[in-house]
């Protein structure tokens, strides 16, 4: 069973520093922007569901790709 509310750790995909945030796991997929807590650049989240009980994917990329 997935808990409603997750934390995941991801790379900043502008400086490669390592980060964490917490994602709604019980929504459908959905798409947010937060900035990086060390360079402060923008981080673009997209969660998606990938189907079959399975747990959700979390993708980050630089705004603006």
């Amino acid at each position: 069973m997935t808990r409603p509310l997750e934390f995941v750790s991801y790379p900043c995909p502008w400086c490669g520093e390592p980060g964490e945030t917490s994602v709604d796991m019980v929504s459908g997929e959905r798409e947010w922007v937060e900035d990086c807590s060390v360079c402060c650049s923008p981080i673009v989240f997209r969660r998606v569901d990938s189907g079959a009980g399975e747990d959700p994917e979390i993708a980050v990329w630089r705004e603006g790709e």
